[in-house]
């Protein structure tokens, strides 16, 4: 059977969209494209009909390392498409981005032996949301189009042995975070009212 993939009239899949969104992201998370090109091109490999017009959204795009596939991706990368990335544990992804969905990541359970950590999170149509233990030192850097930003670190020491956690963050229509809690508490806003709640009841 002959390889039909280089004719122009090629219909497009689904996961050909995907793919093709996914190479966008990373292209945005690189600097190569600023976020209205990726939402103009993002628009147009979800409307496009064939594999002509999606190689023509990164034809000026480097071509020297292959879309990544879902199983094979470097750990240190992680990307979505309509969907929220909740991630935790000892190890979490260096660059993370996102569209149409939350970035939301907790490393009080993180193990690490660098001084300083250093993560970049994007999301379009989104919050970016980081929580670290109380007591380790970390500052938010970027900027959010039509949200709010927001540092609530808890005033204690910073404890021995634990990284600089640097968050490198960029969101349109949606807020960036940075918090710190204790072992235990939730992350979850509205789990911290009900536990409140029914710890005020219990008195």
């Amino acid at each position: 059977m002959s390889d039909d993939s280089r004719d122009p009239a090629v219909r497009a899949s689904d996961a050909d969209r995907e793919a093709l969104v996914a190479r966008l992201q990373k292209a945005l998370g690189e600097g190569r494209l600023d976020l209205d090109e990726f939402g103009q091109r993002a628009g147009a490999a979800y409307a496009a009909v064939t594999t002509a017009e999606l190689a023509a959204l990164v034809a000026d795009l480097p071509t020297d390392s292959p879309v990544e596939i879902v199983g094979t991706r470097a750990p240190e990368v992680q990307t979505s498409v309509f969907g929220d990335i909740k991630l935790a544990g000892p190890t979490v992804p260096l660059r993370v981005s996102t569209v149409f969905g939350d970035v939301r990541m907790d490393l009080r359970g993180l193990r690490t032996d660098v001084d300083r950590l250093d993560l970049y999170l994007t999301t379009v149509f989104g919050d970016v949301d980081v929580v670290v233990a109380e007591g380790v030192d970390a500052q938010i850097q970027g900027r959010t189009v039509f949200g709010d930003r927001k540092v609530d670190l808890a005033a204690v020491p910073r404890l021995a042995g634990t990284p600089r956690v640097v968050v490198h963050a960029r969101t349109v229509f949606g807020d960036l975070k940075l918090r710190s809690l204790a072992p235990g508490e939730s992350a979850s806003r509205w789990r911290q009212v009900m536990d409140r709640l029914a710890r005020g009841g219990q008195g």
